[in-house]
């Protein structure tokens, strides 16, 4: 298959395909939204850097959710380019991302009105149609909307036992996620598979053009749209009892400053209180940062080093998603040094420009974290069948 032909999906392995690239798809925003958040100056930006952090675990469930029904399908989640496609499913930046040309391309790039434009693009609701004039699907939702329907029409409940018996011991459950909102579950047939689905969508990726003439009121109550396709309000509740709106609705507010109003539509301007962003308090980061512009100078160590914090970071990830769980937690002091590493870049002039400073280049590399963990026995070490 090719990564321009939207859906139908008609085979199991074009469907574990998708699902690599799902997976993909969830960890390709994370770099970005990362890099506003650790250019935002100490002290500075409260409200903002609140809403990209939760945005952020959120991703990361919606990584884990997709790992999840990936190896319920009997697929092995991997960081390898996926045979037939040849294309990691990793990104480099700027990105575009796979089976998704109607989106925009993703940046590297520190917090400013554009990069927050790039975020509400990159999550706005649209009509969830195949478009392959765009080159693939027309949305993130689009691109679940024919994995979902693959998922039915292909997954039986032979597929589920087959994926029980070759991918055991390979769920990520809530005993082993680290934070954030929203819930995760063990993966064991359909009604499961689409429950993750459903909940990858509903934080906002995916969300159907339909939510933007909701209210913010009608999304305050879980269950009072008949649809619950239709919320614009994910469901999630933190302490407290404050709900989250869609990633859409909460990257707005950022954008223009204000909070919606609870009569207001989610396609109108927020209008209510005002959320206080100050966009010069900000590290003057070089946009979309390269190791390699940086071979021979001085930044060439630290740009590496914080490479291999981000891709140790990955290879822990995807051992967790290949039977080792427990990596899940070694991976969060490693998320904690990548943020030390990268705001430290964000401090040094950049040789290419001592206006500005150097930046997390997010360049993944397999490490020998990757060789220590080997695939669970009796695991399936490829997505194909």
């Amino acid at each position: 298959m090719t990564l321009t032909k939207p859906g139908p999906i008609t085979s199991l392995d074009e469907l574990r395909t998708h699902l690599q690239y799902a997976i993909g798809v969830e960890l390709a925003t994370i770099p970005t939204y990362l890099t506003a958040q650790f250019s935002l100056r100490e002290s500075s930006n409260s409200a903002a850097n609140e809403v990209i952090q939760s945005v952020v675990m959120e991703e990361m469930l919606h990584m884990t959710l997709a790992a999840n029904v990936l190896n319920a399908i009997g697929g092995a989640p991997s960081t390898d380019p996926i045979p037939g496609v040849g294309v990691s499913p990793i990104p480099r930046y700027p990105t575009k991302l796979p089976f998704l040309g109607a989106l925009p391309e993703i940046h590297l790039q520190p917090f400013s009105p554009a990069a927050v434009d790039e975020f509400i693009a990159i999550e706005a609701p649209v009509p969830a149609q195949p478009d392959p004039e765009a080159g693939g699907y027309s949305s993130i939702g689009a691109f679940y909307d024919a994995v979902a329907s693959a998922l039915r029409r292909l997954c039986g409940p032979e597929v589920f036992a087959e994926g029980r018996r070759r991918r055991a011991g390979c769920q990520v459950t809530g005993e082993h996620y680290y934070g954030g909102a929203g819930s995760i579950d063990e993966v064991v047939d359909l009604d499961t598979a689409l429950a993750a689905i459903h909940e990858i969508v509903a934080e906002g990726e995916g969300l159907p053009a339909q939510s933007l003439r909701q209210t913010l009121a009608q999304h305050a109550l879980t269950g009072a749209a008949a649809d619950p396709e239709l919320h614009v309000e994910d469901g999630d509740v933190e302490g407290y009892g404050w709900r989250m709106y869609s990633h859409y609705a909460r990257f707005r507010e950022i954008r223009f400053g204000r909070r919606y109003r609870p009569d207001q539509l989610v396609e109108d301007q927020p209008a209510g209180d005002i959320l206080p962003v100050d966009w010069s308090a900000v590290l003057p980061m070089r946009p979309d940062p390269s190791s390699a512009d940086y071979r021979g100078t001085p930044a060439e160590r630290p740009m590496a080093e914080a490479n291999r914090v981000y891709s140790q970071l990955i290879d822990l990830l995807y051992a967790a998603f290949n039977g080792h769980p427990e990596q899940v937690a070694a991976a969060v002091p490693v998320m904690y040094e990548l943020r030390y590493q990268s705001v430290a870049l964000m401090h040094m002039p950049s040789p290419l420009d001592p206006t500005r400073t150097l930046g997390p280049a997010f360049e993944y590399t397999r490490t020998s974290a990757a060789a220590a963990q080997p695939p669970r026995v009796g695991a399936s070490v490829s997505s194909r069948s």
